[in-house]
């Protein structure tokens, strides 16, 4: 009996690889590019974390109905047989986000079969998803005041679930799998902490042998968290999404922030995964107007990651949508803003992409990265894309096996220059997250940062506008999921930043527990800063605390306009167990005033740390008050994930300068996208502050507006700004006016802008 155990389980490791690559290369070429840079946990986590993803990833379908891809089919399926597996159904159930269907499906199997740990592991994640949403969902969405929104399903709770059975139900059954089936799982360990957070019973009721401490407790419930509160406690936010009906439900993808109407006030793009695109139209910093069906956008569907750019130089800002999980066509968008509120697709028209019917494959988009790379004053175009077949596609018969493209713009239309490029090596058959352009080696050509789940990263050097060269100066091997560049220091040399994404495990021992930082490859997400002799060094230490954790989707900015950036990490993840709080670190100045390039963890105040599985964030000022505020998309990968949005707008008290700074590009591009700005201010005791600004739109979810605003500090005056214009090589000299906006003109100088007409 031993040895035919034996030879099943052999002849499985040999088989199951096969049948796996078969249905996709990708499920098994990524755990091996993980591999060869891993510990074997981590190598085992996406071994499990593959078989998940492709157990329900596969029962996704396009439903002509709904024009996305979902879950609809597979619950029929279920429905349609006379004798299911209920606990299947019920983890479907569960992942559609019918919790009390999936509680009644998952006890009735129970009580027909034994108990087995995977029963009752999705048995305490359906009443725990269930406690949310009955307490704080079904709040949220009926509310008309959203600061509550701040206090639930966010650490630390301070508004407590009401309705206790469900948490009551989570906590016992998680102790239960604890007790009788693994008592060193950390996963079942924080889980039953978190239940008994939302019935104010942590730490006193969670049993002394399961109780979790350490640094994660002592940031959301220690001193560490006085302390903040103490030295930040001018910070003050109100959630005002729901007031703006901006909130939505759906499931937390890509946001953009630009003024599409030129009217000097921010609005908002959102995309939906399982909705139609949105278009905010901010009315005058009071409100947000929904104005998609004027735009023409309620027909896009399916959307994923969107960015902001104008394409043709006309002035008016144009939408890039990538669409990477089985919609219709399969393919991304281009829409061209016509300058009355509407949009134009085209996709085609530009070159992008051939006729539907013509196309011979489909490329499964995912992030895009704009700039302007042999510097003729047309932004040029990065696609990344996951170069593998996609079976939520399969009732097309064109397989989504396209890899990244890198486009060249050509007065307003593209043309494929991967391969002439030289990217083609690196990006074929890899699945990029992460794209961003900048001059790290100010040159006068943008190179371009790609993150991936290749350790390491890519760092392609610009050769005079020609070609890629790969520059082999990363000092990490952990991998990406948002990349930017950022001047985090302040020296005028551009650093990198890495949002490195983590499987929920790894994340839960690193963050929660302390443990596995080291060993780890994943969820590190850190700052590469450049030093003169033009090398990286790594710095994770930047986010203090000692807390690491994934991202999926983030984002940095400037909260208090002390000049240092501040910066919001998205922990979404797709795996159902993860339950992680969104990060907030805000930057420091020394004595100097000098951006030092380390933050403070300050996730426990003002709502910053939702466990909603954050993605899209953008810093902006949308009431033109001169502080910013932010943007946060909520919500995951399965329908069960959806929740609502939040708008973080900045009530706080400061005494603290600003500068607004829009360009206006001639020679360049029409925004100056690419361009460096750095301003030269003093305060009143006559000491020189210099602040530095890379003019980009941040990182993947969230593309931030083409709009420099630059913190001060106790600045009370400009001295002078410089920029240094895309492919240029000197900076030409401004004058600009603190506390206004300021347009900068490549040939004619600078004006003052009123902050509420246009240019805004």
């Amino acid at each position: 009996m031993k040895h035919k155990t034996v030879k099943i389980i052999i002849l499985l490791l040999i088989t199951l690889p096969m049948v796996m690559y078969m249905v996709n290369p990708y499920y098994l070429k990524m755990p091996w590019d993980m591999y060869q840079a891993s510990s074997f946990k981590t190598v085992k986590s996406v071994a499990v974390f593959m078989v998940y993803l492709t157990k329900y990833g596969m029962k996704y379908e396009y439903n002509p109905e709904t024009g996305v891809a979902d879950l609809q089919s597979a619950a029929q399926a279920y429905q349609n047989q006379t004798d299911p597996n209920l606990l299947e159904q019920g983890k479907l159930e569960w992942h559609r986000g019918n919790f009390s269907s999936a509680i009644s499906l998952i006890e009735k199997h129970q009580k027909q079969n034994a108990e087995t740990e995977s029963s009752v592991f999705w048995l305490a994640m359906s009443y725990m998803r269930q406690a949310e949403a009955r307490n704080c969902l079904d709040r949220l969405l009926e509310n008309n005041e959203t600061a509550h929104h701040l206090k639930m399903c966010t650490l630390p709770l301070t508004a407590f679930h009401q309705q206790k059975q469900y948490s009551q139900e989570a906590a016992r059954l998680f102790q239960v799998l604890l007790d009788r089936y693994d008592n060193k799982n950390r996963r079942y360990q924080w889980l039953l902490n978190f239940s008994y957070m939302t019935l104010d019973g942590f730490p006193e009721q969670v049993p002394e042998r399961y109780r979790i401490k350490g640094n994660f407790v002592d940031v959301f419930y220690g001193d560490y968290k006085n302390k903040m509160m103490n030295q930040y406690g001018q910070l003050t936010f109100k959630d005002r999404a729901k007031q703006f009906n901006i909130d939505g439900n759906d499931s937390g993808r890509g946001v953009i922030v630009e003024d599409f109407d030129k009217d000097g006030y921010l609005d908002l793009i959102v995309a939906q995964g399982y909705g139609h695109l949105k278009y905010y139209k901010n009315d005058r910093g009071r409100d947000f107007i929904d104005v998609s069906k004027k735009a023409g956008l309620t027909g896009i569907k399916g959307t994923h990651v969107i960015s902001g750019a104008d394409y043709n130089n006309d002035g008016w800002m144009d939408i890039f949508v990538s669409r990477p999980f089985g919609v219709e066509n399969g393919d991304f968008l281009l829409l061209k803003n016509n300058g009355d509120e509407t949009f134009t697709d085209v996709t085609v028209s530009s070159g992008l992409l051939p006729e539907p019917e013509k196309r011979k494959e489909h490329i499964l988009s995912f992030t895009s990265a704009w700039g302007d790379i042999d510097n003729d004053g047309d932004l040029d175009l990065f696609v990344s894309g996951w170069g593998f077949y996609n079976h939520v596609a399969r009732s097309n018969p064109m397989a989504f096996n396209k890899s990244s493209v890198l486009y060249l713009n050509n007065k307003g239309t593209f043309i494929d220059v991967t391969d002439e490029y030289g990217l083609n090596d690196f990006v074929d058959g890899q699945n990029v997250f992460g794209a961003a352009f900048g001059d790290y080696d100010n040159d006068g050509f943008i190179d371009l940062f790609l993150t991936s789940w290749q350790p390491g990263g890519y760092l392609a050097r610009n050769i005079k506008g020609k070609k890629f060269e790969q520059a082999d100066i990363i000092p990490t091997q952990a991998m990406g999921f948002m990349a930017a560049f950022v001047d985090v220091n302040h020296d005028g040399l551009l650093d990198l930043f890495i949002g490195d994404a983590g499987l929920s495990d790894l994340i839960t021992d690193q963050m929660i527990f302390g443990i596995g930082t080291d060993e780890y490859n994943q969820g590190n997400s850190t700052i590469l800063l450049q030093t003169q002799t033009g090398n990286f060094v790594n710095h994770e230490d930047y986010f203090s605390s000692g807390m690491h954790a994934g991202t999926m989707g983030s984002n940095f900015g400037d909260i208090n306009n002390d000049g240092a950036y501040d910066f919001y990490l998205g922990t979404g993840g797709p795996e159902g167990w993860h339950v992680i709080p969104n990060l907030m670190y805000i930057g420091k100045v020394d004595d100097h005033g000098r951006a030092t390039g380390y933050m403070d963890n300050i996730s426990m105040l003002n709502g910053f740390g939702s466990v909603q599985k954050g993605h899209g964030i953008v810093f902006f000022d949308f009431d033109n008050d001169g502080d910013q505020d932010i943007y946060s998309a909520l919500g995951g990968m399965w329908p069960g994930d959806a929740w609502p949005n939040q708008l973080f707008v900045n009530e706080s008290e400061s005494n603290n300068t600003w500068v607004k700074i829009r360009l206006r590009g001639r020679h360049s591009n029409y925004y100056g996208l690419g361009a460096r700005i750095t301003v030269y201010a003093e305060n009143a005791e006559g000491r020189q502050l210099i602040r530095r600004y890379y003019m980009d739109n941040k990182t993947g979810f969230g593309s931030a507006p083409y709009l420099a605003h630059i913190g001060l500090l106790d600045a009370i005056k400009i001295t002078r700004v410089e920029v240094k214009w895309p492919g240029d090589v000197k900076a030409k000299t401004y004058s600009a006016s603190i506390m206004s906006m300021n347009s900068l003109d490549e040939d004619a100088g600078q004006k003052v802008v009123n902050l509420n007409s246009e240019g805004g």
